[in-house]
């Protein structure tokens, strides 16, 4: 717990410097994502724990299947990167900000109305506490907007197969290249 609190705080203070737009953040080291203990929902109702996408590369970002802008993006290259990582074992996990409106159905119609492959991707409902906890650990800031959306940043965060942080994307100027150099085949 400690750890992870750490890790949230370090990666908090490091966002908050400017970072130029074609800049990744290279994560601290030393902790996984996997020792988050809590449960989440997948698109087909099925329960699991993050540390069930071990032993392979993760691709997460995080985000809300009613959002209109930067969550399209966060998508568009998501499946970029999956494109140019073909033949790369690498899954590709969404995660919602707003669980008690993206229900596991409603995560399921969102992943089917937009093409992503079950067999690479997972989309993950979980309770309030446990959404908080990962943004906080992925240095995901995120905050109703009173219009029944999230003003939320907009991060892809490359896990390796430890659940360990080898990458995180900022911005939306993403070059699939970039994650494709971190997974060799």
């Amino acid at each position: 717990m400690w750890r992870a609190l750490l890790l949230a705080w370090a990666i908090s203070y490091a966002l908050s410097f400017p970072v130029m737009a074609n800049d990744a953040i290279a994560p601290p080291s030393g902790t996984s994502v996997y020792t988050l203990g809590a449960r989440w929902t997948d698109q087909d109702g099925h329960a699991l724990r993050l540390r069930d996408f071990s032993g392979r590369k993760v691709l997460v970002a995080m985000g809300y299947t009613s959002c209109p802008d930067i969550c399209p993006l966060i998508l568009a290259n998501m499946a970029a990167i999956e494109k140019a990582a073909q033949g790369r074992s690498l899954r590709f996990v969404f995660v919602t900000l707003d669980p008690k409106v993206d229900t596991p159905e409603k995560l399921k119609a969102y992943a089917d109305a937009h093409g992503l492959d079950p067999a690479s991707w997972t989309l993950l409902n979980g309770d309030d506490k446990a959404v908080r906890d990962l943004a906080a650990v992925l240095g995901v800031r995120y905050k109703a907007n009173g219009e029944g959306g999230f003003d939320h940043s907009a991060i892809l965060t490359l896990l390796d197969e430890g659940g360990e942080m080898v990458m995180q994307k900022p911005d939306m100027q993403v070059d699939p290249k970039d994650f494709v150099a971190h997974m060799p085949r």
